[in-house]
This record gives C-alpha cells, sequence and structure tokens, in this order.
C-alpha cells in the first residue's frame, strides 16, 4: 500500500527566501566586535536597508575582540550583500583580493507554504489548512539518510515535561524494554540490539504541531526545522515574540549549513565556500539533500510474522506516530533480520534490499513545486 496524505497543494503558495548570510573576515588588525557591528549598522541605516547585522567571534560568541569575524546579514540581495561587504573592507582591511573572495561561514534557506485567499476565510479555517501542511511536511519529510544516521542528528523536538523543555527523539534508541526473548534472538542471530528499537511501538514519538522539529544538532554543519510559523523575534531566554499578522502565518521547512573557521565543511559542501559561489548558485541542487520528501509504503498483511519473536508494531501504526522517517527505521530492522534469518535458512524468502530512498515512493508533487520555488530563489535574488 502506498500512503498518500488527503491534502490538496493547490491551495498553498510556496514561497523560498534567503534568511540571513554569514561572512568570515579576517581583519589585518585586531578589533573589538561591538565596534564592527556598530560600523555595519551604520552602512545599512545610511543605504536604507532594513535587514539586520550581526558580528561576532569566530565561535559566534559576543564580547569578542581580535581579527577573526562571523558577520551575519539577515535577508540580504546579492546587489547589497555585494556593496555592504565591500564598505566593511575599506573601513577593515583584509588578505581577501576582492568580495567575492570572502569566505561563505553560515547560510539558512527557508521554503515556506502559504495558504492562499486567507482572506476569504475565517482564522479557524486558515489554521486548520496551515496545521494541515505542517503535519505533511512533519511526517513526510526523510532527508538523505547520512544527515540522520548520527544519534546527536537523528529527528527530534522538544517537549514540556514537568515544566522543563526537554528534547525527545522521534524514534528512541533505547533497548533496555526489550525482553530477554527477543535479546536472546538478536544475540543467536548475530545482530547488533540497536535493530531492537524501532520494534517497540513505545519507541516512536509523534512531534506536535506547535513545536519545532529538528533534524541534526545545534551547530551541526547541516540543520534542518520544521515549524508552524506564527511568531517571529522569539528570545528562548527572555520567553518573548512577536505574533505574525495572518497573511504572514505559514508552515516552513528551513536548512542551515554552517561551518567552524578552520573546517571545510556546511556551505562548501553544497558548492558555496565564498561569496562568488552565489553569483547564479542553483539552489534547486540543494532540494534532494535536505527538503526530500517520500510517500511511506506498507504491507498490506503482517509483516512481521516471520519473525521467531514477538513485537508489539506494525508499519501502519509506526507512520502515525514518526511518520517516514520512523517508518524506514522500522523496515531497515526488519530487512537486517530477515535477511540473516534467509542467510541461516530459516525463511525461504529472500527479503528485498533497501537502497537510499528503502520502501518508500517519492511524494513528486510535493518536490516538484519545492524545486520550482528554489528555482525562483536562484532567479530572483540574484537581482535583488
Amino acid at each position: 500500500m502506498v500512503l498518500k496524505p488527503t491534502i490538496d497543494l493547490k491551495r498553498y503558495r510556496c514561497h523560498s527566501v534567503i534568511d540571513w548570510i554569514e561572512v568570515q573576515i579576517e581583519t589585518n588588525g585586531v578589533h573589538q566586535a561591538i565596534n564592527i557591528q556598530r560600523f555595519a549598522s551604520k552602512v545599512l541605516d545610511e543605504s536604507g536597508s532594513a535587514s539586520k547585522v550581526y558580528v561576532s567571534g569566530p565561535t559566534r560568541t559576543r564580547g569578542y575582540s581580535g581579527s577573526t569575524f562571523i558577520i551575519r546579514l539577515q535577508q540580504p540581495g546579492l546587489s547589497q550583500l555585494g556593496s555592504f561587504c565591500a564598505e566593511l573592507l575599506r573601513k577593515y582591511p583584509t588578505s581577501a583580493r576582492s568580495v567575492g573572495d570572502l569566505a561563505i561561514a553560515g547560510i539558512e534557506v527557508s521554503v515556506d507554504f502559504y495558504v492562499k485567499n486567507h482572506a476569504e476565510m475565517g482564522s479557524e479555517a486558515q489554521n486548520l489548512l496551515r496545521w494541515q501542511m505542517t503535519e505533511v511536511l512533519q511526517r513526510h519529510l526523510r532527508p538523505e539518510r547520512s544527515l540522520t544516521e548520527l544519534e546527536e542528528n537523528q529527528p527530534r523536538f522538544f517537549a514540556t515535561v514537568n515544566g522543563k523543555a526537554t528534547s525527545k527523539s522521534l524514534v528512541s534508541k533505547a533497548t533496555a524494554k526489550a525482553s530477554s526473548k527477543q535479546r536472546s534472538e538478536i544475540k543467536r542471530l548475530g545482530l547488533n540490539e540497536r535493530v531492537l528499537a524501532p520494534l517497540r511501538i513505545g519507541a516512536h514519538e509523534q512531534a506536535p504541531i506547535d513545536t519545532t522539529f529538528y533534524i541534526g544538532k545545534k551547530g551541526s554543519p547541516v540543520m534542518l526545522r520544521v515549524m508552524d510559523k506564527t511568531t517571529d523575534q522569539r528570545d528562548p531566554n527572555l520567553g518573548t515574540a512577536v505574533n505574525l499578522a495572518p497573511a504572514e502565518c505559514r508552515s516552513r521547512i528551513e536548512v542551515t549549513f554552517m561551518k567552524k573557521p578552520d573546517e571545510v565543511g556546511g556551505p562548501a559542501a553544497v558548492g558555496l565556500e565564498t561569496l562568488s559561489d552565489l553569483v547564479e548558485y542553483p539552489f534547486k541542487t540543494v532540494r534532494k539533500l535536505v527538503f526530500e520528501f517520500f510517500y511511506p509504503t506498507a504491507n498490506s498483511g503482517d509483516e512481521l510474522a516471520h519473525l521467531s519473536f514477538p513485537v508489539n508494531v506494525t508499519e501502519l501504526d509506526v507512520f502515525r506516530l514518526s511518520g517516514v522517517y520512523g517508518l524506514d527505521r522500522l523496515q531497515r530492522s526488519i530487512t537486517e533480520i530477515s535477511d540473516r534469518q534467509y542467510r541461516k535458512k530459516e525463511i525461504t524468502t529472500k527479503p528485498r534490499s533497501i537502497d537510499r530512498k528503502g520502501k518508500a515512493v517519492s511524494f513528486e508533487e510535493l518536490n516538484r513545486i519545492i524545486d520550482r520555488s528554489l528555482v525562483r530563489l536562484s532567479r530572483d535574488w540574484a537581482y535583488s
């Protein structure tokens, strides 16, 4: 069975933006970050720009004094970014031969889905449509597996537990609740106990709509977030935020590429090493890496009947909770166990091998919409 959401994608407008770009500057002399920020803010004010700028040290901490700076400019256009950096280099000379030689330290790209004709409907109807899209983005996203293989990068969300914000994994790695029968069978088959984790329904969680869904830990070279965006200028430390107007509320998926000053990675891994790489950059090329959506597939029968130990999950139950990602984890565990059983001649049917896409099917309509939006971003941003 191929499971498809009952959503009308024609009811949404898709728009991609560059939220911010970070430039790394190595000045010839020693300076204070606060002084560079004051100058940079003055340059923006005099140009009539509404962008904001933040200047920090190489580890992105404030109160820095030195010669290596990370300068973040929010929602810049290409021409604005070039003229802004040119002013900085005139004031703070560096070894860079030109603006195009400056290193990109980070970039954040967002894809937003707005409800069309929102003014013609009540707030409740608009909210329901937006929540439906946010749910689809959370449940059907499965980026390149290399981004989720590390334990600290696996999908998670924050929930309030006993009055405290706590990180919860979409699929827990814990196997402590596995039965002795399960453990002995896995040991007999010569497999690692980790394959048992997705086989327990209690290991799977559903991310609430009103929380941010993360892939990749903070500061990772690549980090993804899915959110129901209804506020802006959020300050977690102060617990403050600005409510967005109904027309600006949207379902958002965003990716951050970041690097440390002494490392190559993050932006460079997708071909964005210096500012010159931004000229005519095809943002569509990052879609399959980070913005890849799938329809799940599930067996209509008992797909776990051949296992030699009892489990309390079904493919449908897992998808209801942890979506395409959790179902992929379950199916890979089943395939690993089945393959070992086949090799030991305990079952007669050889399991189908699982490739990069697993058993899922491309959510082509949604992927095409995002492709077109990223193509427009490349075209329009270059002339902004």
